[in-house]
């Protein structure tokens, strides 16, 4: 029978405490969940190991962990959010930076001139998609999809990048051996579903 492996249970109910009161103040990073429901979870660790003590010492209190006597963190609202109005202003600051952007608004204006195969193979629309969901959640006060632009906006201007770059690629080509099939193709930030008054 394997032998079963010692847990340093009192080194991971610090860590845990310490997690709690991380994601409580600062938040996390969950790309689909918001800090109440990974405090909560945090929580349920907690008892686990202080449970998992009590197994093994039952009432020789001498044994345990000063950490074992902590107050047990509280449940929270699961929509709980660190942070929130911090994380709406650098949402709105995000939106900004993108509908000024160069490569962004370069595919605003050029999705028309693709054809559904050479959309797909670019990505345009997921691409373009990023902002028209921001505008969104600015919206409908989604702080989970604000969180994922407001502190990296630059990862997705990169993402416009690489599909400008690519849509010029085709765009060079469809001139070059069509030109005749390539008009001034125009489009206003409504046509993709964005009513930017309403999100400042």
């Amino acid at each position: 029978m394997a032998k079963k492996e010692k847990v340093d249970y009192e080194a991971q109910l610090i860590r845990e405490y310490e997690h709690w009161e991380y994601l409580k103040e600062h938040g996390g990073s969950d790309p689909n969940f918001d800090d109440g429901v990974n405090m909560n979870l945090t929580r349920n660790h907690i008892i686990y190991y202080k449970n998992e003590l009590e197994d093994l010492y039952g009432e020789d209190m001498g044994k345990y962990p000063e950490v074992y006597f902590r107050e047990l963190p509280p449940e929270v609202e699961g929509q709980y959010v660190a942070r929130a109005d911090e994380i709406r202003d650098k949402a709105v600051e995000a939106l900004e930076i993108y509908l000024a952007d160069a490569n962004f608004q370069y595919l605003l204006c050029n999705r028309e001139l693709l054809n559904k195969k050479e959309a797909d193979n670019t990505c345009i629309n997921y691409v373009l998609g990023y902002v028209s969901g921001l505008a969104g959640a600015l919206k409908s006060d989604d702080l989970i999809t604000m969180r994922r632009h407001a502190f990296r906006p630059e990862g997705y201007q990169e993402s416009f990048a690489n599909c400008a770059e690519k849509v010029k690629q085709i765009l060079i080509k469809k001139r070059t051996e069509q030109p005749e099939t390539i008009g001034n193709g125009q489009m206003t930030l409504f046509q993709i579903g964005l009513d930017i008054g309403q999100c400042r």
